[in-house]
């Protein structure tokens, strides 16, 4: 698991975050659900392999939804890359509940009754997964167990196997976090505008007071999306009380990169413009600047964007792979 999943993680695992995700994402932004009817549940299940052998997988986050008594299992999957497994993976997750709650009951009826059973009257609780990805490219398949069944030899059986879709919300395209009533909303719209610093400013610059008061969960998160440790050190100096001056720590962090992208600009333009003056060596170093940050983008690189002002034998290794 990356350093940006055990983040997300840790921040979902709050539960007015977890409720505020479900509530914006599922029920459109409606309070269904309270962080106080949540309760924890353990991540791992135990499962088997195709040849019987028992095993465990360990989701992501699950919580029990408790109204008076249980009411439902609710769990999230982060995912930053597409995972063409996806659909199987998720229904075997939920199947793997299923069965965890089914035996529950049968030892349940072994201790009261003597006997081990799954009865008429017996039922077990839904279960409700969402894939929440946070990755770059579009997530275009799978959405439903169909989606990775081949059928061209068989169309006629597509009518008779039952579908399961995959409830995926893909952070960038269709989340909106104006549903949102936590700091899950800043969070998130950072996730959305991570490759553009400048929209990025113009969010924080729109959101300044809320910014003002991000909890350490929230900072963690935008700071594993942004890939900056300066802004880590920044942030750390603005932490007070458990909340942090977010505002304050990114303006000075983009101040920082401002004036050092200026100064390494006039530094490589000195060092490579000695013997043809001053203003063209500056100028050159400039336009090097330039065409690496240009050749970044074309790639999608923007994390590394932000990182070549900060980390000098990054940007040396860059330099020389693009032979700039």
């Amino acid at each position: 698991m990356g350093k940006k999943d055990i983040t997300l993680q840790d921040f979902l695992g709050d539960p007015y975050i977890f409720a505020d995700l479900f509530n914006g994402c599922c029920f459109g932004g409606e309070p269904v659900i309270c962080p106080e009817e949540l309760f924890p549940l353990d991540s791992v299940q135990c499962t088997q392999n195709n040849s019987g052998i028992p095993g465990k997988k360990i989701r992501d986050t699950k919580k029990l939804l408790y109204r008076g008594e249980p009411a439902a299992v609710l769990a999230v999957e982060n995912q930053e890359y597409t995972d063409y497994r996806m659909a199987v993976r998720c229904m075997r997750y939920d199947a793997d509940e299923y069965e965890r709650q089914i035996k529950e009951i049968m030892s349940r009826h072994k201790a009261q009754e003597g006997i081990s059973y799954f009865g008429e009257e017996d039922r077990i609780l839904p279960v409700l997964t969402i894939v929440l990805y946070y990755g770059k490219e579009e997530w275009k398949r799978p959405r439903t167990i169909h989606d990775m069944l081949d059928f061209s030899r068989g169309r006629v059986f597509r009518v008779k196997i039952p579908d399961y879709p995959l409830q995926v919300l893909s952070v960038r395209i269709d989340i909106n976090i104006e549903l949102f009533r936590t700091e899950l909303r800043e969070v998130m719209g950072i996730l959305q505008r991570v490759d553009d610093k400048a929209a990025m400013r113009r969010f924080f610059a729109e959101n300044r007071e809320a910014f003002s008061k991000m909890t350490e969960r929230g900072f963690e998160v935008i700071v594993c999306s942004t890939n900056s440790r300066k802004l880590r050190r920044y942030i750390m100096k603005n932490t007070e009380g458990g909340h942090v001056n977010m505002c304050k720590a990114f303006d000075e962090w983009m101040e920082d990169c401002r004036m050092e992208g200026k100064a390494l600009g006039i530094r490589i333009g000195e060092e490579r413009g000695q013997k043809r003056g001053e203003k063209r060596g500056v100028k050159k170093g400039e336009a090097r600047l330039s065409q690496l940050i240009l050749k970044l983008g074309a790639e999608g690189r923007a994390a590394d964007i932000l990182r070549v002002a900060e980390d000098a034998s990054l940007r040396n290794r860059l330099y020389r792979k693009y032979g700039l």
